[in-house]
């Protein structure tokens, strides 16, 4: 396997750089509303590079604008599994117990009567609110614009998570958040990631025909 750790954090540290609040409207107009966005955080740094700390995508077409919606404007956490790992970390630090109720599904109305009984709506907000300023204040985000192909945009998001995941290079900070996530997955990749982590990972050659136009 080619290790190209090195060089996508140099690539994508050079990149535009985005944070709350944005302009949904410059987004839209550089991306089309298709594409890939990469995530960095605030405290997390790689050899005097920030830190990619999540590479993420969109299912359907023209969605990527309302994606990043999810997890930067949104104040329910059931619509991004960005903001789920966050709250549980939150949780997961405060040793509350409600940590096995976050991630129930409640929005059909089968989800409510099974998981009614057990989730609060109103005790998550403090954790929605922990969870909305701590993306507010320490993310920011690069973008891959108008990736228009499903295919080629899953390529490059699977390509991208198991180049991350299985580099020998990759670090975090004692400090970062991720580290109390009861999932060790996010623990071991360093990521906010925990699908795709054992996919063939890009070489060079790949990465600059899928990446670099």
């Amino acid at each position: 396997m080619t290790d190209i750790y090195d060089y996508i954090h140099e690539y994508f540290n050079n990149q535009k750089r985005y944070s709350f609040p944005y302009d949904r409207k410059t987004l839209k107009d550089l991306t089309d509303s298709n594409g890939l966005y990469v995530l960095f955080e605030n405290g997390e740094k790689y050899n005097g590079l920030d830190r990619i700390v999540r590479i993420g995508s969109h299912d359907g077409n023209d969605r990527l604008i309302k994606r990043l919606g999810n997890h930067f404007n949104s104040k329910l956490h059931r619509g991004s599994v960005f903001r789920k790992h966050i709250g549980r970390c939150f949780l997961n630090i405060a040793e509350d117990n409600y940590l096995e109720h976050w991630n129930r599904p409640f929005k059909s109305r089968a989800e409510k009567e099974i998981h009614g009984k057990y989730v609060d709506l109103e005790y998550e907000k403090k954790y929605e609110d922990k969870v909305t300023e701590h993306i507010h204040k320490n993310l920011s985000f690069a973008i891959i614009p108008k990736v228009y192909d499903r295919e080629k945009r899953d390529r490059i998001e699977k390509g991208l998570i198991s180049s991350l995941n299985q580099s020998d290079k990759k670090i975090c900070s004692v400090n970062w958040l991720g580290n109390y996530h009861p999932d060790k997955r996010i623990r071991n990749a360093k990521i906010w990631n925990i699908e795709y982590l054992k996919h063939q990972p890009l070489d060079l050659k790949e990465f600059k025909e899928l990446i670099e136009k």
